[in-house]
């Protein structure tokens, strides 16, 4: 299935492309539009693959990669499978390119996404040859720090992230996000890290710093 595109309704000038979480679908987010309102950008909801999931016993669901156990709050590990990170990767820069050659520049694209789809924001984003507008991860954390660093690009090291996390999650521990941040802000990204006190989801008041953080990157 394709992803679920709400257009702009004045002159495109704007990309937007967000990333559902584990089990969900491009349906989760699609009324973002409503709440944060950017009349010139084209908003891209992508479908994750079906794929098994270890952590649901093997049964199969839309995920960006597949996760073999829980984590108790480390950054990384052997917890994701980097084959399908990279295949996920490879969906996200066929969008990015769509939107480049609708014409609209790089620096005018934004990668966002929720939980396995803000894990993705970071690791498409800061690995990009080109640099994005910015990237948001939202109850999700950093891949692979391990090699992190090698396969970064140079492009995306000054593209500004927003990183928002429950301190009361129960699926992606606050600790991850924490950590992300830390590597992310130790190794040269400029980072903004908000915390809110609700568990593995969204609230208001985090989709509203969503809209300012576009507004300050997208003027």
């Amino acid at each position: 299935m394709g992803p679920l595109v709400v257009e702009p309704t004045a002159k495109h000038d704007s990309s937007i492309i967000w990333m559902h979480g584990l089990g969900a679908s491009a349906n989760d987010f699609v009324d973002m539009p409503r709440y944060i309102r950017r009349p010139s950008t084209r908003w891209i909801f992508p479908n994750a693959p079906v794929r098994p999931v270890t952590l649901n016993n093997g049964f199969p669901m839309r995920s960006w990669f597949d996760i073999r156990y829980l984590g108790g709050g480390e950054v990384s590990g052997d917890r994701e499978c980097p084959i399908e990170a990279k295949e996920s990767d490879e969906i996200i820069r066929g969008l990015i390119e769509d939107e480049h050659l609708r014409g609209i520049p790089y620096d005018r694209i934004v990668l966002v996404g929720f939980s396995q789809g803000g894990a993705m924001s970071l690791y498409t984003g800061c690995r990009y040859p080109h640099q994005l507008a910015g990237m948001v991860c939202m109850s999700g954390y950093l891949l692979f720090n391990e090699t992190h660093m090698e396969e970064a690009h140079e492009e995306n090291r000054q593209s500004p992230i927003l990183v928002c996390h429950g301190s009361r999650d129960d699926m992606v521990p606050f600790s991850s996000g924490e950590k992300s941040v830390e590597f992310l802000r130790n190794n040269g990204w400029p980072v903004d890290f908000e915390t809110y006190p609700m568990f593995h989801e969204v609230c208001l008041e985090e989709i509203r710093r969503v809209g300012d953080f576009f507004e300050s990157i997208l003027t």
